[in-house]
Order: C-alpha cells, then structure tokens, then sequence
C-alpha cells in the first residue's frame, strides 16, 4: 500500500547519525520502506515497491538491470550505528557502535514490475516503536520526497533532528564520516561545498526546512559548518494564511519549539483565531515579562495562544469603544483593528527579547510612522484617549 500523502515518517536519532551512504536508487527504495512503516507496528513486514517509486526515467531493459543490482548490493549493504540499550532502548552513557544489515531481502521480481523487501529486525530499535526511547525524530513524507540526492537526504534529517533550535554545528570530518565519504572523495573542500553542502542547500530550500551554513575555521581550514535553519510549520504554508512565515519566524526568536507551532497552524487553519491575535498576544507577554510577571515567554505565548485566554481582550482591543461602535457599520467593524497608543509607546519604551534584536527607529515618532502611520493606521480619541486604528 503506497503512503498517503500526510504519512508522517520517523526514525531514532542514533539511525540519523550512523555512518552509511546511499546511491539514490537505494535511497529511494529506503524511503518507500520507511513510508509504509506505522508508529503501532512491533515488527517488520515484507512490502512491495512498484518499479514507478524507484525508477523515474525507464529506458529499456536498463531499468530492470538497474534495480536488480541495486538488489544484489543491498545484500552487503550495513550501517556503522550506536548501539542502544536492549529494554529502553536509549543511548547509552558510553556510545559504542556496531556493524548491522540493513535488509533482510531485497529482490526484484519481474513478474509483479517491482521489488519485494524488507528491513532487517535488527534495526526493529532504530524504526519501530520508537515512542519508547522517547529519542527520535518524524517528518513528513511529502517532504522527504522532494529531495533527490542521498547526501541531501541525510543532511535534512540531520537538520530536522535540531529543528527546535534552529541551528547545528558539525565538524567537517564528523559530517563527512556520517555521509559516509571517503578521505580522497573531495580531497579540496571547494568541491565539498559545491557538491555536498551547496547541492543540498538548493535542494532542502524547497522543504519545510530551508537552511543557510556558516564556515568556522581553524586557520585556514574550514574545520566546522553551522547551520542556521528556520523549520516552517508545513501546515502553515499549505494555504495562504496572512504573514505565514512571518508569525512562524518571529514565534522561533522567541523560542516557541516546532511542535507548537505546528498546533498554532492548525489553530489558524481551523479559523479559531486570526494572525492578528498572535501579534497582540506577543505583545502582551513581553510586556508582563519585562516587568517581571513571566520568567518564560516562549511557553507563557503558545499557553495564551492554544487556551485562547486572551481571545476575547483583543476581541474587545481591535474594536471601538461603545460610544464610538454605534456610529460605524458592522462590515467596517469586522474589517477594523485598534490598539492603544498607550500600549505602542509602551512596548517601545520596554522591547521584549524579540523586539531587540530588531532594528528599530531612532524615536518614537519616526517608528510611530514607519510601523503604523505608513501602513494605514490613523490616530483617534476614543473616551479619552489615543487609539491606533486602521479600517
């Protein structure tokens, strides 16, 4: 049964971090198994893969010769991983590492046009029941399946293991032993770049996520690479929800992890608040956090955002006082958002810890204009004091 388009697919921390290397039809042959794989299955199963997900561009009999050898060479094919501990299934304190098979069979059968395989049950740690070890990583399968190449394959694992910080570092010779590349396969490091690292960054981009890489260096020699990556929450960008990327990017600053971000999309999604209420929320936490009323923010927003506690103030926020709402007709008080000027010079005054890093207008007048004035809003008395409001 072929994955559906949702499946999400999972693998232990440690499989992300072995030492094994692919050729793509072998890549593609992985990710077909690792797509049928369900989180409740305790064991493996033996599937079949249509020739059609592992063989994009038939041409003759050359195909067929193809993914026989293909076959023939996952025989031997065996991953250099950390060994876990048997009952919990958690690294241990002192990492030792060990030489297992990957597939229990692999054959192409030219009567049903594709091949019959399965994993090896000594992997059954790495792939199954991994709510166990509570040390793992998912992603979803349409994701996966944009990537062509097995080095930018393993790199956005790598990359989705870190997704909740935003950024990994690893040495040179730690990334080319994990991809399994030989000392005198790009001795240069120019050509490491080009055909590693640049050729995954053009791949990965089109991902949930895209990613950037900064050179550290030794003297010379380029000894680290950081990666600096923003996962989007998938769900976020599957519709044209207003400044998607936007509230997912600035929630990361703050320190909003990826999972709930993910529930805040489907919130948005679902239209149960709209991206206004992020904002307004943010604005809130950060100014009870710079007075001390909140040690953590990040988990003080996705609590305002999920219990929706503050919904009905910024209800009452972007909406005119009474005295004033009578006057306007409804279609414009569903279209209006309001804030205090008050509340504005407040934040500018106090900048939360994401405010800061951001640059901002030398005063408030000049960020007055440039934040607000410029973008629509007009100031307005309402029972005594200055609004902030755009129609």
């Amino acid at each position: 049964m072929e994955p559906t388009p949702d499946k999400r697919v999972a693998q232990h921390n440690a499989l992300i971090n072995a030492r094994f290397s692919f050729v793509p039809l072998q890549m593609r042959l992985f990710v077909a198994l690792l797509s049928r794989i369900d989180f409740e299955d305790v064991d493996f199963k033996e599937h079949f893969i249509p020739l059609d997900e592992l063989v994009f561009e038939r041409r003759g009999g050359s195909a067929y010769e193809q993914v026989d050898e293909m076959c023939k060479g996952l025989a031997s094919f065996t991953l250099y991983i950390e060994e876990l501990e048997e009952k919990t299934r958690k690294r241990r304190r002192k990492p030792s590492y060990t030489y297992i098979p990957l597939m229990a069979e692999a054959g192409y059968r030219a009567d049903l046009g594709g091949v019959v395989a399965s994993f090896n049950p000594k992997i059954m740690p790495y792939l199954l029941q991994l709510r166990e070890s509570g040390n793992f990583t998912t992603a979803e399968i349409q994701q996966v399946l944009k990537l062509k190449s097995p080095q930018s394959l393993r790199i956005y694992w790598l990359l989705k293991e870190y997704a909740d910080f935003g950024k990994r570092t690893i040495s040179v010779e730690d990334l080319r032993f994990v991809l399994g590349i030989e000392e005198n396969e790009y001795p240069r490091f120019s050509n490491f770049k080009a055909r590693i690292l640049d050729k995954a960054q053009s791949e990965i981009a089109a991902t949930d996520i895209p990613f950037t890489y900064e050179l550290e260096r030794e003297g010379k020699t380029v000894a680290r690479i950081k990666f600096l990556f923003q996962q989007l929450a998938a769900s976020a960008t599957k519709k044209t929800l207003p400044g998607a990327v936007e509230w997912a990017e600035a929630l990361v600053q703050i320190g909003v992890s990826q999972r709930s971000i993910t529930t805040i999309a489907h919130q948005l999604e679902n239209g149960e608040y709209d991206v206004g209420y992020i904002a307004f929320v943010v604005r809130i936490v950060e100014s009870q956090f710079q007075k001390g009323k909140i040690k953590k923010p990040a988990g003080a927003i996705y609590k305002a955002l999920v219990e929706k506690y503050l919904l009905d103030d910024y209800t009452v926020a972007s909406k005119p006082r009474t005295g004033t709402r009578k006057q306007l007709p409804k279609a414009a008080e569903k279209l209006e958002v309001a804030f205090r000027l008050s509340e504005v010079r407040e934040m500018y005054d106090n900048p939360g810890p994401y405010a800061q890093r951001q640059k901002r207008a030398d005063t408030f007048e000049q960020h007055l204009h440039q934040v607000y004035l410029q973008d629509g809003f007009t100031i307005e008395q309402r029972e005594g004091e200055e609004w902030l409001v755009k129609k």
